[in-house]
């Protein structure tokens, strides 16, 4: 059995592997952003451009402006525990209120022999897009009884859903029988909520676990673990990301002998770790499958994607479902929309899948001119996280860019769109634009969008509860642009308060979502 750090061990202490070319599509190119980091594990977008990176080992949090690492180095810091293979700092999120909610939240291995969810209070430059000046403070712990019995598989992705819940994903420790517990906290995600949290610090003190249970969690159980969580029986879960539109789930899950496997998440699914890997059946002595071994009855989810592993260190991420941001000025074309894509850490293989309208099965996506083979690009080794970026582009976080794992060689990419614009595609199918700017906004921003042919068009404003705020649009549309600007008033013509709003277009051609900011 092959487990990630373990091998990055040995790629470590062992000669370095050579650096891998990346090859891409035609019209499409990676470049590295900035480099200089330190076996980086995790990453997230401020609402102004800039980034904060989330070191492994050191649990340094750095940030990123423009190309450059910020003059104030590191901004903030957790003291991660590292003896174990596949410990260390794991996960960041910003809260999505932010500025008004300057919150910036941490997954991570920590002492004694716990998995800590905390969340940090930034100061300094919270709206700036060259700022360089930022501080965070005053940790508040989220969680801090998740068992740490093993050096392995804690995984602790952060992602916020289009529902402005925190979603944190949890690996089996290694106890494999674990993951059919939920109320173990291991081998499932756990959905969070965390607007009723009080400000400042708590003095390491775990908050009440009845503060941070979400509304709408799926599973009916008195206790306070099950209560949390979204989906379970993952094996290890360690990189995911979320879909803004449906909110499901796209997740690689790390295999342990034969398959890996790539699930779309839904709540409260069952996914079938120990006693299913990909597509694979398997036993376990000490926790058998209920009504035997192969039992249909079960009802496990069955993964979107597998591939066999070899002898070699495998481990599946996944940068999940592309969606183009409304306006972003890289934006890939129109037939992306949709497309899943997954990638192996040590392999550098990606891959690009899509779903049949009619028959619901994930296919390989018709290959695309300047790709070579079954894989849509190759040399993506050693991605530890991967984001979608304002500008339509996908962003992804490389441990290593030589292989050797030293102290300053790991690196933020952006594998961008560099043809000719994308464009409005004729036909319904992802055609639409929405886009609107200012974004963040103080007393007024102007929405636009674009319909490939005229049509009936519904352009309407909600908060993160999901309540309208105001309908902008509702009747026939014209072909092409059409442009409207909100007061950020509501629909009574009360100014609504500071913080963060979905615009939401529905149209032939579809929907779209947009988030807007209205700043203080």
């Amino acid at each position: 059995m092959h487990r990630i750090a373990a091998a990055l061990i040995l790629l470590a202490v062992g000669a370095p592997a050579a650096a891998s070319t990346i090859t891409v599509p035609t019209n499409f190119a990676d470049s590295i952003v900035v480099t200089g980091f330190a076996q980086p594990r995790a990453f997230a977008f401020l609402p102004d451009g800039r980034a904060l990176v989330l070191e492994q080992v050191t649990g340094k949090i750095r940030l990123v402006v423009g190309n450059h690492i910020a003059s104030t180095d590191p901004v903030g810091s957790v003291s991660p525990t590292t003896s174990g293979a596949e410990e260390g700092a794991q996960g960041i999120a910003i809260d999505p209120g932010w500025p008004a909610r300057p919150y910036v939240y941490v997954c991570y291995t920590g002492y004694p022999h716990v998995v800590y969810v905390v969340r940090f209070t930034a100061s300094g430059q919270l709206s700036s897009p060259t700022g360089e000046s930022m501080s965070l403070g005053s940790m508040l712990v989220l969680i801090g009884d998740h068992p740490d019995s093993d050096g392995e598989h804690h995984s602790g992705c952060l992602r916020f859903g289009p529902d402005g819940m925190l979603y944190v994903s949890f690996g089996d420790n290694d106890v494999w029988c674990s993951a059919q517990d939920s109320t173990s906290q291991c081998g499932q995600f756990e959905r969070l909520r965390v607007d009723l949290l009080p400000t400042g610090t708590n003095g390491g003190v775990q908050v009440p676990r009845g503060l941070i249970i979400a509304p709408g969690n799926p599973l009916s159980s008195p206790d306070s673990n099950a209560k949390l969580v979204w989906a379970y029986g993952f094996r290890n879960p360690w990189s995911y990301n979320i879909d803004p539109q449906t909110g499901l789930i796209y997740s690689a899950d790390v295999g342990d002998a034969t398959e890996e496997e790539l699930d779309e998440v839904h709540a409260g699914g069952m996914y079938g770790w120990p006693w299913r890997e990909g597509n694979i059946v398997r036993g376990r002595n000490d926790c058998p499958e209920p009504g035997g071994q192969g039992n249909p009855a079960n009802g496990f989810v069955a993964p979107i994607a597998a591939y066999l592993r070899d002898d070699n260190p495998h481990a599946i991420s996944s940068p999940g479902m592309y969606r183009a941001p409304a306006g972003g000025a890289a934006d890939w074309p129109s037939g992306y929309d949709a497309s899943v894509f997954y990638v192996d850490f040590f392999v550098g293989d990606l891959y690009r899948i899509v779903k049949d309208s009619i028959s619901g099965a994930w296919n390989p996506a018709p290959s695309v001119p300047g790709q070579s083979g079954a894989p849509w690009g190759s040399g993506f080794l050693y991605g530890a996280d991967w984001r979608i970026g304002a500008d339509g582009s996908f962003y992804w976080l490389q441990q290593s860019t030589t292989g050797g794992f030293t102290s300053t060689d790991g690196a933020l990419h952006r594998l961008s769109y560099v043809g000719p614009p994308a464009g409005v595609a004729p036909g319904p199918a992802g055609a639409l634009r929405l886009a609107a700017g200012p974004n963040p906004f103080g007393s007024a921003t102007a929405l636009s969008f674009v319909l490939p042919a005229a049509g009936p068009a519904r352009l309407a404003l909600y908060d993160l509860g999901g309540r309208r705020v105001q309908t902008l649009y509702d009747g026939a549309a014209p072909a092409g642009e059409t442009r409207i600007e909100w007061n950020g008033r509501d629909a009574g013509g009360r100014r609504v308060a500071p913080g963060l709003y979905v615009a939401r277009l529905e149209a032939s051609g579809g929907v779209r979502t947009l988030r807007l900011f209205r700043a203080q």
